[in-house]
């Protein structure tokens, strides 16, 4: 009985020794599946947001009035000052003796030049302007544009420069920003700048609420098994600035903010990642909303623009595609030229009257 009874002793412990064994191999081989599509999703995302967040060069042609077509008219100022480890050309436009001072941060893909109707309504109205091209856009140094946090980083560079600068020195100091640039305006609120007043125009309460909005388009429900990845890319980034929210900002001082959205952007979305759909969350009183709701005017990058100059560009893009059916996609450079040479700018690049009037008069309610 005594060898009986140790010979069962080592069986059972054989069996729990094979359980043990069994187990170990299924964590082994989780934890390869788990490292391996980490590894996959890192390198997919970093892939991804070199194609998405690439270069923004200026264009040779463009249907929009450039600085070249004015510079007759209005004067400028060419700089530069520091961001991180890249060097960001900025242009200054207006009087010698402005009401004040409208720094301008444009919208992903493009550069200050894309929002030369707008600095010019600002000098006309009696402001100086300071835009800039951001990390990686037109003029400023930079491979790429690193991605949906940068605008505000950025930003609180030029503004850095902005204050050492004594030109600038007691002018109140208001900002206007559109998309990437609509996001950086407020979520610059979260540092120390004293800022008069900013507009946001289509922006974004947080980067990672874009990106979220921009993968679900592509991943569906894939998307949230790549959050976590998501995250640790951004915060690998851009550190701390991965984490500015608009409205945190906005929250954070009584400075006048205008929010401006289209209800029918389908960029930043109206009821999704918009600083607007946020709303019930900020409590800074002196906060102001314009919701852009009439037809053709009510998108992410129509809201500015006039009724005709849309008209215009609608028959323009009707022009180039015949052109590109003429030539099967190879328009020859001069015919190209041409047609670029023959187009009025005034009329393509014109402001929407009313819309800009809005954003004046919530400037001069700014005390």
């Amino acid at each position: 009985m005594k060898y009986l009874f140790s010979g069962d002793v080592q069986y059972v412990s054989g069996k729990k020794k094979q359980k043990r064994n069994w187990k170990k191999g299924i964590i082994v081989v989780l934890l390869i599946v788990i490292v391996g599509f980490s590894v996959m999703s890192m390198m997919m995302i970093r892939e991804n947001f070199q194609v998405n967040f690439g270069r923004a060069e200026k264009p040779e042609n463009s249907v929009y009035v450039s600085y070249e077509d004015v510079d007759d008219t209005y004067g400028r100022t060419e700089v530069s000052f520091p961001s991180g480890e890249h060097t960001l050309t900025g242009y200054i436009y207006g009087p010698s003796k402005p009401k004040g001072l409208m720094v301008i941060s444009h919208g992903l893909g493009g550069g200050a030049d894309n929002y030369l109707m707008e600095t010019l309504y600002f000098v006309k109205k009696g402001y100086k302007v300071f835009a800039f091209d951001n990390t990686g856009s037109h003029a400023s140094e930079g491979e790429g544009t690193m991605g949906l946090s940068q605008s505000v980083i950025d930003l609180d560079h030029a503004l850095d420069y902005v204050e050492s600068q004594e030109e600038f020195e007691d002018l109140p100091i208001f900002l206007y920003g559109h998309s990437w640039g609509g996001y950086a305006v407020t979520a610059i609120l979260n540092y120390d700048h004293e800022i008069a007043g900013a507009i946001s125009v289509a922006g974004y309460n947080t980067p990672m609420e874009m990106l979220v909005d921009w993968c679900k388009d592509e991943m569906g429900f894939l998307t949230y098994i790549e959050y976590p990845y998501l995250w640790i890319y951004q915060k690998y980034l851009f550190g701390g600035a991965s984490n500015l929210s608009a409205v945190k900002g906005i929250n954070r001082t009584d400075t006048p903010v205008l929010i401006i959205h289209g209800d029918r952007d389908d960029v930043v979305p109206y009821d999704s990642a918009a600083i607007i759909s946020h709303k019930e969350e900020i409590t800074n009183p002196n906060v102001q909303y314009m919701v852009c709701s009439k037809k053709g005017q009510n998108g992410h990058n129509n809201l500015f623009a006039s009724k005709s100059s849309l008209e215009y560009l609608k028959q323009l893009n009707g022009e180039y595609a015949a052109m590109e059916k003429e030539y099967k996609s190879s328009i020859p450079k001069e015919a190209l030229d041409a047609w670029y040479s023959a187009i009025d700018k005034n009329k393509s690049s014109q402001l929407d009257e009313v819309f800009m009037q809005d954003v004046y008069n919530f400037i001069k309610s700014c005390k």
